[in-house]
């Protein structure tokens, strides 16, 4: 178990630490890195993945990587690096296409709160027959927040102070079902490859 959590901090740490020096040179990389509607669609496919690691302003990435290391503390039981880096990659594939598909109007986004959201919704399903009620719970307080943020005349610029912007309610609902979807991949993937080594 150690050994398993020191492999799993050492990639989040890589992560973090690219997205911290991203964050402190915001100005300069978020022209090449955030989402873009009209540049997604001249073919600039990074796009879809690199805007979750871009940000506002060094506030706004703070605050994010502060949730993500929270995340994994409470859920390292539950994660590894291959679980790790799926979420990022599927979820932030997955979020950003269903901006695309889902949110003509939006021309331009950053951030990785959508993908805390995928990771958080993951983590707790994949957990719920360890801890029934405490996840239920929590899922339920997710849920009804992601609801909230839906309800016409939700303050999106409640955060603008620290983040330098609005918050884009959308993303995180895009990115709790991505996570719903994540852990279905997952389960099913691990299942198939325990009964392939069984046989």
């Amino acid at each position: 178990m150690v050994v398993r959590d020191r492999k799993l901090w050492r990639h989040v740490a890589v992560f973090a630490l690219a997205v911290l020096a991203l964050g402190v040179a915001h100005q300069w990389v978020n022209p090449w890195l955030r989402y873009d509607r009209a540049a997604l669609a001249a073919g600039q496919g990074w796009r879809l993945w690199s805007a979750h690691v871009s940000h506002l302003n060094t506030w706004h990435t703070v605050m994010n990587l502060a949730g993500l290391v929270l995340i994994v503390h409470f859920f390292r039981d539950l994660l590894d690096r291959y679980r790790f880096w799926s979420w990022l990659l599927f979820c932030g594939l997955f979020s950003s296409a269903a901006l695309y598909l889902l949110d003509p109007g939006l021309d331009w986004y950053v951030g990785l709160s959508g993908l805390l959201h995928a990771l958080l919704v993951f983590c707790l399903l994949l957990g719920w027959r360890g801890h029934p009620w405490l996840h239920s719970l929590v899922l339920a307080v997710v849920a009804g927040r992601l609801l909230v943020e839906q309800w016409p005349g939700y303050d999106v610029d409640y955060l603008r102070g620290w983040i330098g912007g609005s918050v884009y309610v959308n993303a995180h609902l895009y990115g709790a079902i991505s996570g719903v979807f994540l852990m279905m991949g997952v389960t099913g993937f691990e299942r198939s490859r325990i009964g392939h080594k069984e046989r």
